[in-house]
């Protein structure tokens, strides 16, 4: 209710609700992955890791919560939801590892949320009742591995527990299923990982990766990028300019809309689309096709 244990209180449900879609059969195999790989990428490419923690993104959430689209990604929005799925994850691969597969965080529900049978009940909790249970399932340091989960400063994202899993995270130039049902719906173009903007079908900039080449370029949130190589803006002109680039040694040639003004701008980018995806790591076991299998 304070907003400090957030991570536990909306960061595991985040977790255990991707965890039950999967073993529900709700989500097959390969949209759970998908739906993880997004999580990962998205979170691996939060350009304002560099200054705000995952802490502060629960404690601002009495100020912040109805905060502007525009200029979230340096910001950080809710990201104690999303990041916290790869932590649990990561969790969930530590007591695993620790205990030889004996016991998992499924372990660790039981005895945290579980209690005699009877009406319902309301049962506070605080940072000591969860690092005594995590304890309790496997002896680790866990004050540890959440303080550094929750007061870094990375620039790039928690990915361990999911490598550890025995998968990674690849970019193709071929959007999965979801990522396609997600520009459709949101109608939105899906620039994020390959030259960091976050684009609507009409060429409207909601937001910016600031370490890329788009916002390097200067463009930022508000922003509509009316033509693309001398077309006028439309999705098909966007995709047609990143396939062509790749081949090509001349930039991007934009025209961009800030309020009532207008300038070129230059994209030196030629590495194509980007679109993540979950590859298995051979080299190590498969534990998140067990953490997804159906009980």
């Amino acid at each position: 209710m304070q907003t400090d244990l957030l991570w536990v209180y909306d960061g595991l449900t985040s977790y255990l609700g991707d965890l039950l879609t999967a073993r529900s059969g709700e989500r097959n195999p390969d949209q759970a992955r998908d739906s993880l790989a997004l999580i990962a990428a998205d979170i691996d490419h939060r350009s304002g890791r560099v200054w705000r923690d995952l802490q502060d993104t629960a404690d601002g959430v009495p100020s912040m919560q109805g905060a502007s689209h525009g200029w979230s990604d340096y910001r950080r929005g809710l990201d104690y939801y999303d990041e916290d799925v790869l932590n649990w994850l990561w969790a969930d691969v530590i007591i695993r590892q620790q205990s030889k597969g004996a016991k998992s965080l499924d372990d660790f529900c039981k005895l945290f949320y579980g209690g005699q049978s009877g009406p319902p009940m309301l049962k506070t909790y605080t940072v000591d009742d969860v690092m005594n249970t995590l304890n309790q399932v496997a002896a680790y340091d866990w004050r540890g591995f959440w303080t550094e989960r929750l007061t870094n400063h990375g620039p790039r994202g928690p990915l361990s527990g999911l490598s550890g899993s025995g998968w990674k995270v690849v970019y193709d130039e071929n959007p999965s299923q979801l990522t396609r049902a997600n520009e459709h719906n949101g109608k939105e173009i899906d620039a994020h990982y390959s030259v960091g903007l976050f684009l609507k079908d009409n060429g409207g900039v909601s937001d910016t990766v600031e370490w890329m080449v788009g916002a390097k370029a200067g463009i930022g949130p508000g922003m509509t990028i009316v033509a693309v190589n001398g077309h006028k803006f439309s999705a098909d002109a966007w995709h047609d300019a990143i396939a062509a680039a790749k081949t090509s040694s001349t930039p991007i040639e934009l025209i961009v809309e800030n309020s009532e003004y207008f300038r070129t701008v230059k994209l030196d980018y030629h590495g194509g689309e980007k679109f993540p995806h979950l590859v298995r790591d051979e080299s190590k076991p498969d534990l998140l096709s067990e953490i997804y299998r159906a009980k």
